[in-house]
């Protein structure tokens, strides 16, 4: 008996997947129906479902994308070695949710005595709640991330949080100026930008990506810096200048 095939409408319906995400995985070699019609209609088999059973399985785990398609597509491929990874990844989560509570108590215990709060430990605090929630980044990356934070004083907090928005208010300047990218007096900030970013975020190709990914679906949460996808793209390409 012949396998049914599957259209991509009624894939998305059974696995409250959108269209979209399984175009995505399609064009990222994750998962790829066996069969395509003369009039390129996406056909998907018994065995493709079984496969996307899989990846469903591992990304709700909190695997990334990348990693999932790694582990699938490797003959060796051991669940129980991906439970292993699980449980480490999730030792790691607690680690760091066990010192946001003591932030959160720590700010708790300041509002309840009546002391003031600063805006940028308030931003602080929600940062690492949303960095922990978000799948973008590892959990190495968020407690590198916690750890510059904890670096800073109160002070120092201040300093950078109102130096960033300097630096951004005149990026945006010079980009409706008209100023390209490679300008001097464009580069000369983007070295200022470079080294304040570096002072409370790790500085490697690897947590860039990932930051990437995050203000993609978080757009908000650049916004509210004053950052939008053109203002980013135009400081992104000043710093490549450097």
């Amino acid at each position: 008996m012949e396998n049914r095939s599957w259209k991509i409408g009624e894939i998305a319906k059974r696995t409250g997947l959108t269209i979209r995400s399984l175009h995505h995985y399609d064009q990222i070699g994750l998962f790829s129906p066996s069969r395509v019609t003369e009039s390129g209609h996406r056909l998907y088999t018994d065995a493709d479902v079984t496969r996307l059973h899989q990846i469903i399985s591992l990304k709700q785990l909190g695997f990334a994308l990348e990693e999932v398609k790694v582990m699938i597509n490797n003959p060796d491929y051991n669940p129980t070695d991906m439970l292993k990874m699980q449980l480490s990844r999730l030792n790691e989560q607690i680690s760091i949710l066990v010192e946001l509570r003591v932030r959160l108590h720590d700010i708790f215990e300041l509002l309840d005595s009546g002391q003031s709060v600063s805006s940028e430990r308030f931003m602080m605090a929600m940062q690492m709640m949303r960095i922990i929630q978000s799948p973008h980044f590892k959990p190495g990356q968020a407690e590198e991330i916690k750890n510059l934070f904890k670096s800073l004083g109160e002070n120092e907090l201040e300093k950078s949080y109102a130096e960033g928005l300097r630096l951004i208010a005149e990026f945006r300047k010079y980009k409706k100026m008209g100023k390209l990218p490679d300008d001097p007096e464009v580069t000369s900030l983007a070295e200022r930008w470079k080294q304040e970013v570096d002072s409370f975020a790790p500085a490697d190709a690897e947590f860039i990506q990932s930051a990437e990914q995050y203000y993609s679906e978080n757009p908000e949460d650049a916004i509210q810096h004053g950052i939008d996808g053109e203002l980013y793209e135009y400081i992104k390409k000043a710093v490549s200048f450097i």
